[in-house]
This record gives structure tokens, sequence and C-alpha cells, in this order.
């Protein structure tokens, strides 16, 4: 489930500053761990999976036998490599010239009407990507907001935490000097 929920939250992981610890709060949430896991043991976890994943997918030579987990016997490597195994950082594209260098180019004849069904078409599916766009940024504000009411909140109770140990020490620096005032002669 883990690895599952990562991978189809994939797109919270920007790699902008603190995207990573949103991300992992939703995954955690949606687990049912929030609060007894936290985001930095939920990325070490990954970071692990990933590591081991590459391992078993690029073995070095003559391993395997060592009784180190293989693509084969590993029991995650599906699961992780249909998250991971085709991004440009495992499997780089090859990129191969598809039409010889003496044919011509696409020809001019290509109907207006056709470029203008194209665009249609495009213009179709835009909305539907731009709502699931905004429903997870909806999302990601959402989380952002809930953090930064709780990091409040802590605050807050740090706050009167310390000004509770503040008055407590007022108050025994009082009774000393009271003690203190009755004991030296005036």
């Amino acid at each position: 489930m883990f690895i599952k929920l990562r991978g189809e939250n994939d797109e919270l992981f920007t790699g902008a500053e603190n995207s990573a610890t949103v991300g992992w709060r939703i995954v955690l949430e949606k687990m049912g761990l929030s609060g007894k896991v936290t985001p930095a043991q939920a990325k070490k976890k990954w970071d692990n999976l990933k590591k081991k994943y590459k391992e078993c997918k690029y073995p070095g030579s003559g391993e395997g036998v060592s009784g180190k987990p293989t693509a084969a016997t590993w029991p995650w490597f599906v699961q992780m490599d249909e998250v991971l195994g085709q991004r440009p950082s495992i499997c780089p594209p090859v990129l191969i010239a598809s039409i010889p260098m003496d044919t011509p180019g696409p020809s001019a004849a290509v109907s207006d009407q056709e470029e203008r069904e194209e665009e249609e078409r495009e213009g179709d599916r835009q909305p539907a990507a731009k709502k699931r766009r905004r429903d997870s940024d909806q999302e990601l504000l959402d989380l952002i907001r809930e953090d930064m009411r709780q990091q409040r909140e802590a605050e807050e109770r740090r706050a009167q935490a310390e000004e509770m140990r503040a008055q407590e020490s007022r108050e025994r620096m009082d009774r000393l000097f009271s003690i203190l005032e009755r004991w030296v002669p005036k």
C-alpha cells in the first residue's frame, strides 16, 4: 500500500522545499499511520526501497548467489518497477530518428480543418486536467494550512509552558527572599 500510494501521489513530491513532507503526510494519513510514523521515517523507508530496487534491477556481476535479493526473489520488485521503472533516472530514453534524412517534412497540404479538430480535442481534455490540478493544489493548500495551524498551536503551547515556568521561578525566588529576610537581621 505504501508503494502504491507513493506512486499515485508522485505529483506531490516536486522537489520544492517541504513538498515531500506534505506528500509523506498525505501518504501516511491515507494509510492510517499519521502520528505513528513521521514523514522523515517514511522518506527513509522510501529511500531504502529505491536503493534495494536499483540493486535488484541492476545487480553487480556475480551478485544474486550471495543471498542478496534479486528481481525474481524480492517481493516488492514488481510494485516498485511499476512506480519507478519508466522514470528517466531508471530507464533513460533512447532517441532514434524515425524519418530518414532524405524524407521531406510534413506536407503543407494538411488542411486547416484537421488542425482545428486537433486543437478542439486538446481543448476538450484540458479542463479535466486543470480541474485535477486545481483539486490537487487545493488539497496541498489545505494540508499546508493545517500544518501551519498545528505549528501555531504547538508554539502557543510552548509559550504558555514557558510563561508557567517563569511564573513558578518568580514564586520560588519570592519565597526564598522572604525566608532570607526572616533570617537576616535588619
